[in-house]
């Protein structure tokens, strides 16, 4: 809530460049997945970023070409797993959704767009952590212990400086 807060006080161009930030932060993790099991197109999906920040840079999209891109990017969201599962499924997984709420921001210009694209980017780095340090979710105290690892409060940090910076 509190970061939807900050976000309702920036105008769209600049909601728009934290939640490109944002997606940016993930696209290797899709890359990654992608080189480990040959499915998905991380062109396509470094594209659809790169002409959302042209949007930004100035070279306006058109409606079209914004719903366009949102369909390519549902496209990409990856559907099927690989055998056997690894890790970096989740966030490549993660990495497509936050480019697609990006581009829905940049759609709708809902904060709350631009909200999920760093919860995707928060949801990334959790599941990463979760399986590094094998946590048992069911023990006491293990969400709380995540989220005081310090490279999910880097990340954290870090969306709170972006905002705080854009602001």
């Amino acid at each position: 809530n509190q970061l939807i807060r900050k976000l309702d006080q920036l105008p769209l161009l600049l909601r728009l460049i934290f939640a490109a930030a944002c997606a940016e932060r993930l696209l290797p993790a899709y890359v990654t997945a992608s080189n480990l099991t040959g499915k998905g197109d991380p062109e396509m999906l470094a594209g659809l970023l790169a002409r959302l920040w042209e949007d930004i840079a100035g070279d306006p999209m058109a409606e079209g070409e914004v719903q366009a891109s949102i369909d390519a990017g549902m496209n990409l969201i990856p559907e099927d797993y690989h055998e056997p599962w690894f890790v970096e499924q989740a966030s490549a997984e993660d990495a497509s959704i936050a480019v697609v709420y990006a581009l829905t921001c940049r759609q709708s210009g809902d904060s709350r767009d631009a909200m999920w694209s760093a919860e995707h980017v928060y949801n990334a780095l959790d599941h990463f952590m979760i399986n590094r340090e094998n946590v048992d979710l069911n023990a006491p105290e293990a969400e709380s212990r995540l989220q005081a690892h310090p490279l999910i409060q880097a990340e954290l940090a870090r969306q709170r400086r972006d905002v705080d910076e854009l602001l």
